[in-house]
């Protein structure tokens, strides 16, 4: 795809099979419409793009559908915020490069409230290791399993993340435990999510270094997916991306990297619908 070639999907998640469900037969959220009939729309929206007298600074405003909000998931972490006051940056970048309509600001979803995080096709998270409750571990569950989509990025700094492998393991447990059904894969350097908007060509998300400084006890992590049947239902990231758009010491450019990183990752989290 390219620039541009981007709508908000038009799908919804599914309502809970469950019937001891809070949910179950509740109409599902309209906050949560994202569209299946993903290419369909993406023909029509380039053919748009290529008609004789567009503009794309103009015209790309009246192209955009109704806003879609951007969340952070409150888990019981200190740190579930860290960097959001950079998230807007990443707003801007997803405006500037996509017709997709993403509010500027950064909102909260509590994983205690499943009905704040229907409000939002997909939530980024710091970690979700630390869940302590029932209602926390049902939500998140619930939330994936209608075809929301699960973000999860570490800070590299030590303090919020000291051991990679810990953190990695920490994540795959807690999924095992709350979505049995889950599998986690590494993705394979040919994947769509590196591919699917802007180009990674090595198959390898940007990675952002303490300092700057090349660790391969970080580099040594790609993107993991969330699989629950055949569908992604999230993804894994140990590349500090968030750490990235805030504009952590790296080399000139890597901020927009990262962002790039992130644009493809939304793009490919629309394309998932519940199963």
């Amino acid at each position: 795809m390219k620039r541009g070639e981007i709508r908000n999907r038009q799908r919804t998640i599914s309502p809970s099979a469950d019937p001891k469900s809070e949910w179950s037969g509740a109409t599902p959220s309209a906050h949560l419409q994202l569209a299946r009939e993903t290419w369909l729309a993406l023909l029509v929206l380039l053919c748009v793009l290529a008609s004789p007298g567009f503009t794309y600074a103009q015209d790309v405003e009246a192209l955009r559908p109704e806003a879609v909000g951007w969340a952070r998931l409150k888990t019981p972490s200190e740190y579930w915020r860290r960097h959001a006051s950079a998230d807007p940056t990443l707003m801007e970048f997803l405006r500037e490069n996509t017709t997709l309509n993403i509010d500027p600001t950064w909102f909260v979803a509590d994983v205690e409230n499943l009905q704040q995080m229907c409000a939002y096709p997909l939530l980024f998270s710091q970690g979700i290791a630390m869940l302590n409750t029932p209602t926390s571990k049902a939500n998140l569950a619930e939330y994936m399993r209608r075809g929301g989509f699960l973000l999860i990025d570490s800070c590299i700094y030590p303090s919020v993340t000291p051991d990679p492998d810990e953190f990695y393991r920490g994540q795959v447990a807690m999924l095992q435990e709350i979505l049995p059904e889950a599998r986690v894969v590494e993705l394979p350097p040919d994947h769509d999510v590196y591919k699917c908007f802007f180009q990674f060509p090595d198959g390898k998300p940007p990675h952002t270094f303490m300092a700057g400084i090349y660790d391969p006890n970080w580099a040594k992590y790609g993107l993991s997916g969330i699989m629950i049947g055949n569908r992604m239902a999230g993804i894994i990231s140990l590349s500090g991306l968030q750490c990235g758009w805030a504009r952590m010491e790296a080399v000139e450019g890597h901020d927009i990297e990262c962002m790039r990183m992130l644009v493809n990752i939304y793009i490919w989290a629309m394309t998932q619908g519940a199963e």
